[in-house]
């Protein structure tokens, strides 16, 4: 689990479709959304919106019922979808065991990001909810 090398084997952890809202995170400025479109516990398939350049590895911010950070590793392309490895800390190279996970800085970010949006959707959903009911009257 969480090996591009297992690619021939990707169905070792249990896949769930799903339609989460993400964010590839690259920087402390630099986020790029994208869509879940199915998760394990060792990875998932992401669907962007445009063909953009990726690293190999980056963070991966997913909205699901919390907010769930995992380190993500490039394992292959197909046009603007893309599969990706979760890394785990024995995965990953020395250096990055040593330093803060840079993650953390930005999941307030995110996380209030989310929430804003949230609450466009909502009163959005109620609106159409008052047009309809005053449309019946």
């Amino acid at each position: 689990m969480g090996s591009c090398s297992q690619i021939a084997n990707r169905r070792q952890a249990r896949r769930f479709r799903a339609q989460h809202l993400a964010k590839i995170v690259l920087g402390p400025d630099s986020m790029i959304s994208c869509h879940v479109e199915d998760i394990s516990a060792g990875g998932a398939k992401i669907a962007l919106d445009q063909h953009l350049h990726l690293p190999e590895d980056f963070e991966l911010f997913i909205a699901a019922h919390d907010l769930q950070v995992h380190r993500a590793r490039l394992c292959w392309r197909n046009h603007n979808s893309l599969g990706v490895s979760f890394i785990r800390s024995s995965d990953q190279p020395g250096q990055w065991r040593s330093l803060p996970h840079p993650a953390a800085q930005l999941r307030t970010t995110f996380q209030d990001e989310f929430d804003k949006v949230r609450v466009v959707i909502e009163r959005e959903e109620k609106d159409v909810r008052v047009r309809t009911l005053r449309g019946a009257a």
